[in-house]
């Protein structure tokens, strides 16, 4: 596939770049709204074409775009592309709020395109290790999952720090912790409460409590989730099964040789699962091109950024009326 980028994000020079040429693609074009910036960018990633803006790109011969902006530039611009005819590959969240991932579900769903959410942890194969023993049986009936996901962010000038351009914990670390709260338990959150430490405009750091309600065959679960900008970094995920308990540690951000092992605890005694080793970024843009070569659904579907980005309405609301937040109501109308 031909690709062109928006923004010079260091993601895409770190990770998504070089995973594209590594899959076989080819990465065509580069915009920038600083074309000297642009051009330098792109020579250091090794891109034929530097653009000014990002409407320049769009208009290439192109069959997919990826969006590294700003939180609040994915809208706009993963419309724009989509308007073009192009696939899009968007960097989480989504949106700044469910309603704007479900307008762009919609837009994609209209064009026949693909679009997808870059929430690459997803497509790591120690995944489908915990899911297996998630699924098999063996931790139970998953009653209770906690995890955090936090670093110190360094001092302004940064995005994240920027509450205009959708900037805070919630949304650059939280997400992956609601993410995987509703991938594990397999369900939608019928209620969330949180807390924020304000800094900037933004939350430096922010906790979270989803009550997931029982149903048939499932039981009650509930997750504590924490998020944050000010420590020195943490980042774990404890499932807690009715019969073990699975500890993961660095759930999201395992790279290449990194083989952090899942550890499971049960009253039979403790044992160590070897994690594989793998590029996520790698197997995202892989399983993207399978998807667009037959115009099938994505594992981290914008269907599927919505119920994040639900949950996360849900909080924001939550920080203001310091009450739980019903969370049905949040989903955009399909």
């Amino acid at each position: 596939m031909r690709w062109g980028i928006l923004g010079a994000a260091r993601i895409a020079a770190q990770a998504v770049v070089p995973a594209l040429r590594e899959a076989g693609d080819q990465v065509v074009v580069m915009g920038s709204r600083d074309l000297r910036r642009g051009r330098a960018a792109a020579a250091q990633m090794g891109i034929p074409m530097a653009v000014e803006g990002y409407q320049a790109v769009l208009e290439q011969d192109l069959d997919a775009i990826y969006v590294p902006l700003p939180n609040s530039l994915h809208r706009p611009w993963v419309l724009a592309a989509l308007a073009s005819g192009k696939h899009v590959l968007c960097e989480k969240p989504l949106g700044l709020t469910a309603r704007e991932a479900g307008e762009m579900a919609a837009a994609a769903q209209r064009a026949h395109l693909v679009l997808a959410e870059a929430v690459m942890y997803r497509y790591h194969p120690r995944w489908q290790l915990i899911m297996d023993l998630v699924h098999s049986g063996e931790l139970g009936a998953v009653r209770q999952l906690s995890g955090g996901f936090s670093f110190r962010l360094r001092p302004p000038p940064d995005v994240r720090w920027e509450a205009d351009l959708g900037g805070g914990a919630l949304y650059d670390v939280g997400s992956y912790l609601i993410n995987a709260a509703r991938w594990v338990v397999g369900r939608d959150p019928e209620r969330a409460v949180a807390l924020a430490i304000p800094r900037r405009g933004v939350d430096e750091s922010t906790s979270v409590l989803l009550e997931f309600a029982s149903g048939p065959g499932t039981a009650a679960t509930l997750a504590a989730l924490s998020c944050g900008f000010a420590t020195v970094g943490s980042e774990w995920l404890r499932i807690e099964g009715d019969q073990a308990v699975l500890s993961v540690p660095k759930p999201f951000t395992a790279w290449h040789e990194e083989r952090p092992p899942i550890l499971v605890d049960s009253p039979l005694g403790q044992r160590l699962i070897d994690s594989p080793a793998a590029d996520p970024y790698l197997e995202m843009v892989t399983a993207f091109g399978r998807a667009v070569e037959a115009l099938a659904p994505v594992q981290t579907s914008a269907e599927d950024a919505i119920g994040t980005l639900a949950v996360i309405d849900a909080c924001r609301a939550s920080w203001l009326s310091g009450s739980w937040q019903d969370l049905e109501a949040r989903r955009p109308e399909a």
